[in-house]
């Protein structure tokens, strides 16, 4: 689960400094704060007083040289798939400790969805030998708008160029940078590249002209949905070449609907909600509407709902390498082409739901094409979140139970509403009824922290 706030915020006040290694950071020596929501993130203690301080003594030259120039990886890359490791490479694009230059920054990560900034953050070790000990853990990640998380980092930047123009230090690397920056953010047609490059993990200009000419014709056909699996066959792989398989992979024909009343359709587009409480109500309006909302969920109704031929559907044989993404074929007539990633009964149910859920969505925001991966995004949250609510109900689950919450009651639970153990688990996790730590019940930051 992530924590919504109402935004980010930088403070500073400008220092006095005998540091006279590199002008520009000599000039920005500033006690400096970074607030999201209520909380600090820049509070920590020193190696000496112990006392605790509300901002550090550092200079915001490379802060604000480091933002500037991991801007679109920023906003447009997500995490890695699940289960994945972040790269060093990534990590420097997205972990504030990479702006270096000597400072002690807090272990601090962003990471965008495609909606929202989601932010990390943990605290120092109780035995880290540095100067300085960070106090803030954020229990969960917390999340802010891209335009507040935007308007806090360009704050920043103006006021590190104001601060240089005023010592008589108008020619430098920040302002030659920002300056490349904002005119590809003026212009439509630069920034959908700047994006499209972040997606697939270069920096700008790092892409191959041939690879940015085929993700920019995939752009063209796949609209919003070629961001679901860009990251996923990113840099280092086989990158538009895989994609394009996957648009042309076999499936099973089906023409899905929604069972709901008419003006029951996602608000998702407004942005009013959440992605997984969206998607949860999303999954008991079609379980109300199909007057079924708590017992087992027969597979032949899901089949119905996605307009697809039961016998086609259990015949059905997936690649034998199994797929990273899942990219949905729109056809004639409301017809779509699926083509599940897992063979398996119980995780090919769990595929075609989160497909289904796709579907619900409105098409202004997917796009004509639907897509399913294992990144971070928040449709890719909606989809896991519609697909555990609408085959296993979370209150139903809970009853089933009856407060016994051992692996092999839950192992028993999850063979009883079609899904797997383990995305039973995660959703007694993500509704506070287990511990994410499967210990003994008390949160670890360093959990929530995905290095």
């Amino acid at each position: 689960m992530v924590g919504f706030v109402s935004g980010l915020r930088w403070t500073w006040e400008w220092a006095a400094s005998e540091y006279d290694e590199v002008p520009e950071v000599a000039d920005t020596i500033a006690r400096l704060a970074l607030h999201v929501g209520p909380h600090n993130l820049m509070r920590h203690e020193d190696a000496w007083s112990r006392d605790p301080q509300e901002a550090i003594l550092a200079s915001a030259y490379p802060l604000a040289l480091w933002f500037a120039s991991s801007w679109w990886r920023l906003h447009w890359e997500p995490l890695p798939p699940d289960r994945v490791s972040p790269t060093v490479e990534w990590r420097m694009a997205h972990e504030l400790a990479a702006a270096g230059h000597g400072f002690v920054w807090p272990r601090v990560l962003f990471a965008a969805d495609g909606q929202r900034m989601r932010i990390w953050a943990v605290a120092s070790r109780p035995d880290a030998r540095q100067s300085l000990r960070y106090l803030t853990s954020l229990e969960q990640p917390a999340s802010v708008s891209l335009d507040d998380f935007a308007h806090g980092i360009e704050a920043l930047i103006a006021a590190t160029l104001e601060r240089l123009d005023a010592r008589g230090r108008r020619e430098n690397d920040l302002r030659a940078l920002w300056d490349l920056v904002s005119e590809d953010r003026a212009n439509a047609e630069s920034a959908v590249y700047r994006r499209v490059e972040a997606e697939f993990g270069f920096e700008p200009d790092e892409a191959p002209e041939p690879f940015m000419d085929a993700a920019l014709r995939l752009r063209g056909i796949l609209g919003p949905s070629l961001s679901e699996v860009a990251a996923v066959y990113g840099k280092g792989t086989g990158g538009p070449t895989e994609i394009e398989a996957l648009i042309h992979a076999p499936g099973v024909s089906g023409k899905p609907f929604d069972p709901r009343p008419s003006g029951s359709a996602s608000t998702w587009a407004r942005g009013s909600a959440r992605p997984w409480e969206e998607a949860v109500q999303a999954a008991r309006g079609i379980r109300t509407a199909l007057g079924n909302t708590e017992d087992p969920l027969d597979e032949r109704v899901l089949y119905d709902l996605l307009g697809i031929a039961a016998g086609e559907m259990t015949s059905w044989s997936p690649a034998a390498q199994r797929t990273k993404a899942v990219l949905v074929k729109p056809l004639s007539h409301g017809r779509y082409r699926f083509a599940p990633r897992r063979g398996h009964p119980t995780s090919r149910r769990f595929d075609l739901a989160r497909l289904y859920s796709d579907y619900l969505l409105p098409e202004a925001t997917r796009g004509s094409w639907l897509a399913s991966s294992d990144l971070g995004t928040a449709r890719q949250q909606y989809q896991k979140a519609f697909a555990a609510e609408f085959l296993c109900p979370i209150r139903a689950l809970t009853a089933f139970l009856e407060n016994d919450y051992s692996d092999g009651a839950i192992e028993e639970a999850a063979g009883h509403f079609g899904v797997s153990p383990l995305a039973a688990k995660a959703l007694l996790a993500n509704n506070a009824i287990l511990a994410r730590d499967g210990g003994d019940g008390h949160a670890q930051p360093s959990r929530y922290y995905p290095i």
